[in-house]
């Protein structure tokens, strides 16, 4: 609702009751779409370059390559070692800290086939890599019809929210029910 504190919003959104996450999805779309994001930071600080597994969509996991491996210690594809790395900072790592080394170039968006402990061949996709896809069909055009919002709005929020140095989403109370 409009109301005191929304009055000095940059720009105040009202989509229809229950259809916030349309709306997150197309401005997700727009800044994967257009390129607007830091791929720095989502490879250091998010979990979209881990590697997901085709066959049952659980992370590829340190044992799933390595017999005796960690159930917990994630991997990501290194572009110049053409080979899964794993992800610093994760539990089942011996690195506390999130950077990646100077030898290790992790990939955002990655496809890739890997051969599991057993033997068996398995493709892989990165967290981002799935992201991008799913999102393809859920454009400002396909949100307006949901929340009842302008997709030429949408685009200026996704706009803005990726060139903020700094963001915030107020939720109201009701939005968990």
């Amino acid at each position: 609702d409009m109301n005191q504190s929304a009055m000095h919003t940059d720009l105040w959104l009202s989509p229809r009751p229950g259809t916030d996450a349309a709306l997150a999805l197309a401005a997700c779309q727009v800044i994967l779409a257009e390129g607007l994001y830091k791929a720095d930071y989502l490879l250091e600080q998010t979990d979209l370059p881990f590697l997901v597994r085709s066959d049952d969509g659980r992370f590829l996991r340190e044992s799933d390559l390595v017999q005796g491996g960690h159930e917990d210690r994630f991997a990501v594809w290194d572009e110049g070692k053409a080979k899964p790395v794993w992800a610093p900072g994760t539990p089942g790592s011996s690195e506390a800290k999130l950077t990646w080394g100077k030898d290790q170039r992790p990939v955002l968006d990655a496809s890739a086939e890997v051969t599991l402990a057993s033997g068996q061949k398995l493709a892989v996709r990165s967290v981002f890599s799935l992201l991008r896809e799913r999102l393809q069909a859920l454009t400002p055009e396909h949100a307006a019809g949901i929340t009842g919002i302008a997709a030429s709005v949408i685009r200026r929020f996704a706009h803005d929210f990726a060139a903020a140095p700094a963001a915030l989403i107020l939720s109201g109370y009701g939005s968990c029910k």
